[in-house]
């Protein structure tokens, strides 16, 4: 069986890269090289690179320095391998500048502890860039922080619905009708965002959505605890009038 990671790569602007990706669970970085002339791109996965180092790496001005400077100097601080080309998985021709924004933003939260949260200028820059990051507090509670912030009640798991217009409140405890009514409407169009307690081994929380999302690790004593989530609103429904 293949030991080979399958990691999504992100094209970056360089004439020395065309692009990078991340494993986290790994700490292992993916290179792309810009085509030869023979048309072959070749990539290197290179060992030990953890999720900050990786985020200052896509946030860097130029990613050709950065690789020179403080990656391909150090080769026995951060071995490589080549793929075969058999082995590769191509990465995607183009990804929306906001899905960018996104990754970016999900990997320089990676690696954090818990207790977790977006500091006031982290708040102030996901509103921004419209994206909401989401994680679990605790042993009941999935919150949400970025363009909202709110909490949902998932003692041991649970779903929350959320639209373009924020997160739709639980059903059982709406007693308002005209809240009713507001629920019902956008119900239909609303995502899931699944909480599953304890459901891989390591992690007391980790998320199921099919909402296009971007994932990130938040550590307790050294050990995984979540792997967070971050979605831009615009990939949601919009609220239904």
């Amino acid at each position: 069986m293949s030991t080979t990671p399958t990691i999504t790569m992100h094209p970056v602007t360089s004439s020395q890269i065309a692009a990078i990706g991340h494993a986290p669970e790994l700490n292992v970085l993916a290179i792309q090289f810009p085509p030869k002339k023979n048309g072959v791109a070749d990539t290197y996965h290179y060992q030990n690179v953890d999720a900050a180092m990786f985020a200052e790496f896509l946030a860097a001005e130029s990613q050709g320095s950065f690789f020179i400077r403080r990656i391909k100097k150090f080769p026995e601080l951060f071995p490589y391998q080549k793929l075969e080309a058999a082995a590769l998985v191509a990465p995607a021709a183009a990804v929306p500048v906001h899905h960018q924004n996104r990754d970016q933003f999900a990997a320089s939260l990676s690696g954090r502890e818990y207790p977790f949260g977006l500091t006031k200028d982290e708040q102030a820059a996901a509103k921004s860039a419209g994206l909401l990051v989401i994680f679990g507090v605790s042993d009941d509670l999935m919150e949400f922080q970025g363009v909202e912030n709110d909490e949902f009640g998932c003692y041991d798991g649970g779903t929350a619905l959320i639209d373009a217009k924020g997160l739709l409140p639980d059903r059982e405890s709406i007693e308002d009708d005209d809240v009713l009514r507001d629920f019902f409407v956008r119900q239909p169009l609303a995502k899931q965002i699944e909480a599953l307690w304890a459901a891989e081994p390591g992690y007391s929380w980790t998320y199921k959505t099919d909402v296009p999302h971007a994932t990130f690790e938040i550590i307790e004593d050294g050990a995984p605890y979540c792997r967070g989530i971050v979605i831009d609103v615009s990939d949601l429904a919009p609220a239904a009038a």
